[in-house]
C-alpha cells in the first residue's frame, strides 16, 4: 500500500514539475555565417535550462553550415531552405515547426553571457503574467548595456527577445512575409502595447551582439529596412498620423540615402513599398492615438514602473 502512494505521489510530483517548466524553443536564422552561429549555438545548448528545444533555419548557404551544425550539434534541429527567404519568414517557419510555450529568437552573430539566461526570462513571465515580450540586455559594438535597472520598452530587437507563443497564434499573428529583415519587431511590439502586454528588457540578462558584415551587405540592409519601417506603418499607424509620418520617411530617407551614394537604391524601396501597399493595407491594425503616446513616451523616457505613465491602462 506504501509503495503505492508513493508511486502515486511521484507521479504527481512529476506532473507539477511539468506543468510548472514550460517549454522553451530557441530559434535561430542563418545564412552564410557558419562560424558566428556555432558560438551562438554554444551558448544556446550550455543553457541550465530543464525544458528547452533549439531549432536552426539555415537560409540556403554554400559555406557548409549545415553540416558544421549537425556535427557539432546533433541535439538542434535544422531546417535547411532552398533559398535565402529573409530573416522574418524563416523565423515563421522555425515558429511553425516548434512546440515551445515560449519562442526565444537569437541573432546568429549573438550569444548568452551565461547559462541562466533563459531560467531568468522564463522567470521574469512568471513573476509578470500580464507580460507579451522580454528581452535581454545587449552589449556590443554599437550597443550599450542598461547598467541598473529593468525597464518597459517601446520596442525590442527581434534575435534577443523571448515572445509567449499565444503571441503568434492568438493575440498577434505571425510576422509579416512582407518584411524581409526589418519592421517584424515593431509589427509585435506595437500590438501588444495595444492589447496592454508590456514590453521589457532585463538588465541582468546580458547578451553580446557582434552585428557582423558576413552574409550581409550596406544596400541591401537599407534597403530592406526602409522598405519593411514603411509598410509597417501603413499597417500600424493610425490614419491621421500615417500621411505625416510617411512624408517624414520620405524626406529623411531621401536625404540618408543621398549621403551614403544609394540614391538609385531610394527610388527602388518607395517603387517596391508602392507595389505592396495592397499586401500592407489587407494585413492593416492600427494602434490607438493613447497607445501612440505611451511608445514616444517609452522612446523618451526610461520607465521602470508602468503606475507613472498615465497613458497605460492594465
Amino acid at each position: 500500500m506504501e509503495v503505492k502512494e508513493l508511486s502515486r505521489a511521484l507521479a504527481q510530483r512529476c506532473k507539477e514539475v511539468e506543468l510548472s517548466t514550460p517549454l522553451v524553443s530557441i530559434v535561430c536564422v542563418t545564412y552564410n555565417r557558419r562560424d558566428l552561429v556555432v558560438q551562438c549555438l554554444d551558448s544556446c545548448v550550455k543553457q541550465n535550462y530543464p525544458a528547452l528545444e533549439i531549432i536552426v533555419v539555415v537560409n540556403f548557404s554554400g559555406d557548409g553550415t549545415e553540416e558544421v551544425i549537425k556535427e557539432k550539434f546533433p541535439q538542434v534541429r535544422v531546417i535547411q531552405t532552398h533559398r535565402n527567404v529573409g530573416a522574418f519568414p524563416a523565423y515563421n517557419l522555425a515558429i511553425a515547426n516548434s512546440r515551445g510555450d515560449y519562442i526565444m529568437t537569437v541573432d546568429d552573430d549573438a550569444y548568452f553571457w551565461d547559462s541562466e539566461a533563459i531560467t531568468n526570462l522564463v522567470a521574469a513571465f512568471q513573476k509578470e503574467q500580464e507580460l507579451g515580450a522580454v528581452t535581454c540586455n545587449i552589449e556590443g559594438p554599437a550597443e550599450m548595456p542598461l547598467n541598473e535597472w529593468d525597464r518597459y520598452i517601446h520596442v525590442v530587437k527581434t534575435g534577443f527577445t523571448m515572445i509567449p507563443r499565444k503571441v503568434f497564434t492568438e493575440w498577434v499573428g505571425y510576422y509579416p512575409d512582407l518584411f524581409f529583415r526589418d519592421a517584424g519587431e515593431t509589427y509585435i511590439c506595437t500590438a501588444l502595447w495595444e492589447l496592454g502586454k508590456p514590453v521589457k528588457c532585463l538588465h541582468q540578462v546580458r547578451m553580446y551582439h557582434y552585428q557582423a558584415i558576413q552574409g550581409r551587405s550596406d544596400k541591401d540592409c537599407k534597403y530592406d529596412g526602409l522598405r519593411s519601417q514603411i509598410l509597417c506603418s501603413l499597417m500600424r499607424e493610425p490614419w491621421y498620423l500615417l500621411v505625416p509620418s510617411l512624408f517624414s520617411k520620405l524626406c529623411k530617407s531621401l536625404f540618408s540615402f543621398i549621403r551614403w551614394n544609394h540614391f538609385f537604391t531610394w527610388i527602388q524601396v518607395w517603387l517596391s513599398a508602392l507595389l505592396h501597399v495592397p499586401g500592407a493595407l489587407s494585413q492593416r491594425r492600427p494602434i490607438s492615438w493613447s497607445t501612440q503616446k505611451l511608445l514616444w513616451q517609452l522612446r523618451k523616457e526610461f520607465v521602470s514602473d508602468l503606475s507613472t505613465i498615465p497613458q497605460y491602462e492594465h
